[in-house]
């Protein structure tokens, strides 16, 4: 009984969050990269890019996905990549 009580009330508030426009998946991996460069320059009032944000704060896969492409943003910005070296350490040695 429980269990059907946290999933109705999971179900409420993701009704609760549905907005006109929503975004899919496909739509965030088009867009996710442009919107990356847009956050470090301007206020976002694109509805299709709030679109992106919104499911991005409800899809598991794409907000990690987008966190890469903000990393990559950033370290361009900075001049910051890491060396092949520094990769390995850090992404080789987990296998």
């Amino acid at each position: 009984m429980r269990s059907t009580r946290i999933r109705i009330e999971t179900l409420l508030v993701k009704i609760a969050q549905t907005r006109a426009q929503e975004a899919t998946c496909d739509d965030c991996a088009e867009l996710s990269a442009h919107l990356a460069e847009l956050l470090e320059q301007t206020k976002i009032e694109d509805e299709r890019l709030i679109a992106i944000m919104q499911h991005l704060q409800e899809c598991i896969p794409c907000a990690e996905e987008f966190q890469v492409l903000r990393d990559c943003e950033r370290m361009e910005r900075e001049d910051a990549w890491p060396s092949l070296d520094e990769l390995w350490q850090r992404f080789g040695s987990d296998r």
